[in-house]
C-alpha cells in the first residue's frame, strides 16, 4: 500500500522515510525551498497589506515591518 504525501511536511510523519542519501537530500531541499517560497509570499502579502489592517492579523506597524526587511531564507 502506498502512504499518502502531503505538501505539509509536518502532516507527513506517516511516511517511511527516504531510502537512499540522494533522495533524503533532495526532499531536504525541497522543504527548504518550499518554506522560502512560503515567507516570500507572506512577507511580500505584508508588504502590499493596508497598514490599517495589520491589527486585523495581530500585528502592529514595527512588526510588519521588521518581517518585510527580512530576507526569504531568515525565519
Amino acid at each position: 500500500m502506498t502512504a499518502l504525501i502531503f505538501a505539509n511536511p509536518a502532516l507527513n510523519h506517516h511516511a517511511a522515510p527516504a531510502g537512499s542519501l540522494l533522495s533524503q537530500a533532495l526532499m531536504t531541499v525541497a522543504v527548504t525551498v518550499a518554506k522560502w517560497e512560503q515567507r516570500s509570499r507572506t512577507r511580500r502579502d505584508l508588504r502590499d497589506m493596508d497598514p490599517a489592517r495589520y491589527g486585523d492579523v495581530g500585528l502592529t506597524t514595527a512588526e510588519v515591518l521588521r518581517e518585510i526587511d527580512k530576507p526569504f531564507f531568515r525565519a
